[in-house]
């Protein structure tokens, strides 16, 4: 320890502790969270087709198809709700 320059100033224990929860406030600011993107909805199957007014196997087809993406989650599956709104499609229709 020739090179080592020590420096031990006299601190209570409370003051330790706000200089070092201070310190780790101002560094943990910048760093995103995840909460926002835990917010996702799944749908079971049931709600899926439900929502689609489609049948449970018409929603099998079009994941086989790829036209939704499905998770496996366990032996679940599910459907997220934001993936099944985007793909929705507006029909343009063209009148005569």
């Amino acid at each position: 320890m020739e090179n080592s320059n020590i420096i031990l100033i006299p601190y209570t224990i409370e003051q330790l502790t706000g200089i070092i929860r201070s310190e780790v406030r101002e560094a943990v600011k910048g760093i995103p969270t995840k909460e926002t993107s835990s917010t996702e909805n799944f749908l079971t199957r049931k709600e899926t087709a439900y929502k689609l007014k489609i049948s449970l196997v018409t929603l099998n087809g079009w994941s086989k198809l790829g036209r939704l993406k499905s998770y496996q989650i366990g032996g679940r599956v599910l459907y997220k709700e934001s993936e099944i709104e985007a793909s929705l499609q507006k029909v343009q229709t063209v009148k005569y």
